[in-house]
């Protein structure tokens, strides 16, 4: 344990939809303004292992039941709490998480990033600030295009591959979740931001305002 955070890691909580920016606020947060004393958690890591769901349930990455929020919860309990914990890696191409884990220690802040991570109640309330990452459906869309299609990502794998795959997943799954379970977030969250932007400097700035009024800093 560090001895400087003997009383446990502050818990901060960045979502939004599919190409939001989450992680990309998330990274900025931990690396330029906390130094080494933050570390980021992404939800995604932990999807549950596809050989636990029925073999005949097709599972919907995009919801909330496909991932092991009752673990995650546990972990930031033990991190608030100033405990160190082994949270899992998960293989997006086999679907299943590996041996090895990555241990996560208590520092003074732990930001936790992911579309749903305001969706789950039990995470809601352990978080000390959230940050919701409000963006436009079109440019969304075509961020996540970019990202999974034109520099490859596991996006377009869902549906086999491709544009047409990309796009049939989009709007079967990450469209219709977003309405159901994303989008009504903003009237939980404390902080809401914008970045429709081309570039995200406003949004950073403005998240570094509101961490130093907020006394995270």
């Amino acid at each position: 344990m560090n001895p400087k955070h003997e009383k446990g890691s502050r818990i901060i909580i960045v979502t939004g939809g599919s190409g939001s920016g989450k992680t990309l606020l998330a990274n900025h947060i931990a690396k330029d303004i906390y130094g080494g004393d933050c570390e980021v958690i992404s939800h995604d890591m932990y999807y549950i292992d596809k050989d636990r769901f029925d073999p005949d349930y097709r599972v919907d990455y995009d919801a909330p039941e496909s991932l092991d929020n009752s673990l995650l919860a546990q972990h930031l309990m033990k991190l608030k709490n100033g405990e160190a914990v082994d949270a899992p890696i998960y293989d997006f191409k086999t679907k299943d998480r590996l041996e090895k884990t990555l241990r996560v220690e208590p520092h003074k802040v732990i930001i936790v990033e992911g579309i749903l991570t305001l969706a789950v109640p039990e995470l809601r309330q352990l978080a000390d600030l959230s940050i919701f990452i409000q963006v436009d459906d079109d440019i969304r869309l075509s961020r996540r295009i970019i990202r999974d299609f034109v520099r490859g990502g596991r996006g377009a794998l869902e549906e086999g591959g491709g544009l047409e795959g990309e796009l049939k997943y989009y709007f079967e799954h990450v469209k219709k979740n977003y309405k159901k379970y994303i989008s009504p977030l903003t009237d939980v969250a404390d902080i809401i931001l914008r970045n429709n932007a081309n570039t995200p400097d406003q949004m950073i700035r403005r998240a570094e305002t509101i961490l130093t009024k907020f006394k995270i800093v």
